[in-house]
């Protein structure tokens, strides 16, 4: 079974919770408990609770994705296209998971809102505070899979390379978002884990290919907010390469 359910948001109304309608989410659940291998196409302008997930076989997080939704969607379900999107934000599995936990964080109060979150947006959050999401940022399934291998880390003054190998390990052409996240030094005070790039390859059944990531002074800065710019950070860091910022393959130590 298939089954599509949305949740409306604009620019001028924001949503008041993470909820599916209680419809909806009474619907999948009726719809799963009578076949068990349901396919949940959701039209979403962000994060959603799924209290159902455990019940249904796979979740399509289409978005918004305009009037050749219908194509794009067949072409995915049916396999004539290998998925490869990402998710750019984390699903958390409870509401309570989120930065958002105060009036004076959202809406607001008096009209000013108060983003004591501070660093911690998004999936730094999550890192930060140990919680398990529902689905991490940068998280996407495809018909294949694929593994990453030697990762290589070179330093030349404050500019370092990240290389490293993705093969493709099945039987269909499909193409990997790899994504090079940073741990600074823990002087430094920053969140868990930082994404500082990405790249998308598309490789056929079996091939493999190199990429090379890049980071600059820039990424390995800080702002320090007495002199008003920002302040290169000294000591050993970590790269993490993987498939999400939750899905880590491949590690290694470098010193700037």
């Amino acid at each position: 079974a298939i089954v599509c359910v949305s949740t409306p948001s604009s620019e001028g109304m924001d949503r008041a919770n993470l909820s599916l309608a209680s419809v909806d989410d009474a619907m999948i659940a009726a719809v799963a408990s009578a076949q068990a291998r349901s396919i949940v196409v959701m039209h979403n302008p962000g994060a959603v609770l799924m209290p159902w997930i455990d019940s249904v076989a796979a979740v399509v997080a289409a978005f918004y994705p305009g009037q050749e939704m219908g194509h794009a969607l067949a072409d995915v379900l049916f396999g004539d296209v290998n998925p490869s999107g990402r998710l750019p934000l984390t699903f958390p599995r409870l509401e309570s998971d989120t930065p958002l936990s105060t009036p004076e964080q959202y809406p607001g109060v008096n009209g000013t809102c108060y983003y004591t979150e501070g660093l911690l947006v998004g999936y730094r959050w999550f890192d930060a505070k140990g919680v398990e999401p529902l689905f991490p940022f940068g998280h996407g399934l495809s018909y294949t899979s694929f593994n990453y291998s030697d990762l290589q880390v070179s330093v030349t003054g404050t500019n370092v390379t990240v290389t490293f190998s993705v093969e493709n390990l099945g039987t269909l052409a499909g193409r990997e978002i790899a994504q090079l996240y940073v741990e600074f030094p823990a002087s430094a005070g920053e969140p868990p884990l930082q994404l500082k790039d990405f790249e998308a390859v598309a490789l056929g059944p079996g091939a493999s290919t190199r990429i090379a990531m890049t980071l600059g002074a820039r990424d390995l800065s800080v702002w320090d907010p007495v002199v008003h710019a920002w302040a290169l950070v000294h000591g050993t860091y970590q790269a993490h390469i993987g498939a999400s910022s939750r899905d880590i393959r491949l590690q290694s130590a470098f010193i700037v």
